[in-house]
């Protein structure tokens, strides 16, 4: 059954990579990207694959798939980047990749695996302090929306909005909480 699921996500890849080669716009030749381009790149095929293929597995071929998945991401993360290489793109997640995001926690069913799926994100995308909190309204508890700022806060790009994730709570305990992730951020 795993060698028929691992067919099954190596079939889908191949779709997804022949439609996106279809379009033409991808001419792709060694050392036209960077090692963090490819990275990026990967992820956000394993984010449309998860998006667009996996949530149309039964239940348990879904559990395993996402298993594989997550372990696929694990050792994406686990490639070794030079050290000498500084890699910044401050530019926040864009439109079409956020909807996907947003998307892809709404096809979750249990806190814990949308806070999977921000995880995940929150270690390939920056994001505007607009975006967290649209992130954070699909949650409905406030230890797992403290959780989204603590996974994403050091990604975001517009410091300088951050009142708004404070605003977005409603008890003193809970701003307190956001007040400190904030403060723990050098320039806050």
């Amino acid at each position: 059954m795993k060698t028929k699921i691992i067919a099954l996500l190596i079939l889908f890849s191949f779709c997804a990579i022949a439609q996106e080669h279809s379009r033409g716009d991808r001419n792709i030749h060694p050392g036209d990207l960077s090692l963090h381009e490819v990275i990026f790149r990967i992820s956000s095929n394993f984010e449309k694959l998860e998006r667009e293929y996996l949530t149309k597995l039964s239940y348990r071929d879904y559990i395993r798939a996402k298993s594989l998945l997550m372990e696929s991401y694990d050792l994406l993360n686990s490639i070794p980047t030079e050290e000498n290489e500084e890699y910044i793109d401050n530019k926040p997640i864009s439109s079409e990749d956020f909807i996907g995001l947003l998307q892809s926690i709404q096809n979750e069913s249990f806190a814990e695996d949308k806070l999977g799926v921000v995880s995940i994100a929150s270690k390939y995308h920056y994001f505007l302090v607009d975006q967290v909190l649209r992130i954070i309204d699909e949650f409905s508890f406030s230890s797992n929306k403290i959780e989204i700022i603590k996974l994403v806060y050091p990604n975001v790009i517009d410091k300088e909005n951050s009142h708004k994730l404070i605003s977005a709570f409603t008890f003193s305990s809970d701003k307190d909480k956001v007040r400190e992730i904030i403060k723990s951020f050098p320039g806050n």
